[in-house]
């Protein structure tokens, strides 16, 4: 009987029946709570987490987008006939490049001249200070370069423009590039079309003086034809600094942009 009433006692304390323990609701009411506010506390620093990586996220790709250099090619010129029939006698070529940016953080623009010959690129520097060889920016999203070339036989001659005006641009502009052996190169300014985006900080290649890829092909005439492609070259989109590994690429020449 006493042991009956100690199981019965204790069983009203604990809610114990058939082996379930069923403790005091406000055991399980504390609990549950408790159990609540962690999951939210835990569920709000999950969101400010997320929040925070987000709003760097966006950040980050607005600033980007800020900074990248989009540049479009033109060999279009809006002239007359006349002026067009005398660049064809004359041996002349035109390219157009324009170069869309934010360029409100900058105030100057640099062009540099780089030369490949034997195998080795090497860079022309004439020790000039910013003031003296850079370009002061007159806008603030963009900046175009036109260049008018002229070739007398291994021999080039360039003019430029920049922003509508002619400028006298400290570089190199009449020079020489050998032809490859036993053969004639027409020359061209040619688009250095990259894989890969630009932005306002970097080192831009905007222009290479080139023959393309030079080849001979034999048509059983008795002496060779050569050949000259200038869209495999262009459209492998590498930097031209790079073409000097390319099988049949001769001597050329390129120009890049910086914005300082």
């Amino acid at each position: 009987m006493k042991s009956l009433t100690l199981i019965v006692l204790f069983a009203k304390f604990t809610k114990t029946i058939h082996g379930i323990t069923l403790l005091p609701r406000w055991f399980f009411k504390k609990n549950v709570t408790l159990q609540t506010r962690n999951h939210i506390k835990h569920r709000n620093i999950m969101y400010k987490k997320f929040f925070i990586v987000l709003l760097v996220y966006l950040y980050g790709g607005l600033i980007a987008s800020g900074q990248n250099v989009q540049i479009n090619y033109s060999e279009q010129i809006e002239t007359d006939i006349p002026t067009q029939l005398s660049m064809k006698v004359d041996n002349k070529t035109y390219l157009k490049i324009d170069i869309k940016a934010d360029l409100s953080s900058k105030t100057t623009a640099v062009l540099n001249f780089y030369k490949a010959q034997n195998g080795a690129v090497t860079k022309f520097d004439m020790g000039l200070p910013i003031q003296l060889g850079g370009i002061k920016l007159s806008k603030e999203d963009s900046i175009t370069i036109e260049v008018m070339m002229k070739q007398q036989q291994d021999s080039v001659m360039l003019a430029f423009a920049i922003d509508e005006r002619v400028r006298e641009i400290m570089l190199p502009k009449n020079y020489s590039i050998s032809f490859p052996k036993e053969q004639n190169c027409t020359y061209i300014p040619m688009e250095t079309i990259l894989n890969q985006s630009v932005t306002i900080n970097d080192e831009i290649p905007i222009f290479a003086v080139t023959g393309g890829i030079c080849s001979t092909i034999d048509i059983g005439l008795g002496s060779p034809m050569y050949t000259q492609d200038y869209c495999g070259l262009r459209d492998k989109h590498i930097h031209p600094k790079e073409w000097i590994n390319i099988e049949g690429v001769h001597d050329y020449c390129f120009y890049t942009i910086e914005f300082q």
